[in-house]
């Protein structure tokens, strides 16, 4: 099974892909947790931007992402499927539409660039989680627990992020497993409840 966890930064992301993975094991199921970026070459590059680092063009920008998203599938994802491990993966092409795709005509390029390298459905996830969290909140836990913030972690952009997933997932939806679950008011561990609670049926089917 491949589950990817996708959602704004400060939305909740790695935690709850560490206590997903952490639950497969409880079950028995050998079970990888990884991320995009990843720590691989292009991967780093990427994060590299992300910071600030150096400016790239958003479409260039989205050309990298989309290699990445090749690569750590061949490296990493890919391999442990066919090991018959479960995988689990904070962010995948999904954030490249959503961070890149500013407008209808740069989504659908962008889509395309990810669709010819990533060759759906032989790549697609059995089930995106969506953490639907409030822009507010997420800035307040970056600010609370990084030293170092991303050109995208400010509260106007994840406002206008946040809508760009929300379209996003609308027009994925007949085509993909999204699970959409809403955050605001919720704990770590009610959020994690209901995580389990979408997850669960699908590892019975």
């Amino acid at each position: 099974m491949f589950v990817v966890i996708e959602g704004l930064d400060g939305s909740g992301k790695s935690t709850q892909t560490r206590r997903l993975g952490e639950w497969f094991t409880k079950r028995g199921v050998t079970c990888l947790t990884t991320n995009q970026p990843s720590n691989g070459t292009i991967g780093t590059l990427a994060r590299e931007v992300t910071k600030g680092a150096f400016p790239v063009d958003n479409e260039a920008l989205s050309l990298l992402f989309a290699a990445e998203h090749l690569q750590h599938y061949k490296q990493v994802i890919e391999p442990a499927l066919n090991r018959g491990e479960y995988v689990i993966c904070d962010r995948y092409y999904y954030s490249n539409l959503v961070y890149q795709g500013k407008t209808p005509e740069l989504f659908e390029r962008i889509l395309s660039y990810n669709y010819a390298v990533m060759n759906p459905p032989a790549k697609k996830p059995d089930a995106v989680i969506y953490l639907d969290a409030a822009p507010e909140e997420c800035m307040r836990r970056i600010t609370a627990n990084r030293a170092e913030i991303s050109i995208f972690e400010k509260t106007d952009k994840l406002k206008a992020l946040r809508n760009r997933y929300n379209s996003t997932f609308e027009y994925l939806r007949k085509t993909e497993k999204i699970i959409t679950i809403q955050t605001e008011n919720l704990n770590q561990n009610q959020v994690y409840e209901k995580i389990v609670n979408k997850i669960a049926p699908l590892c019975s089917t």
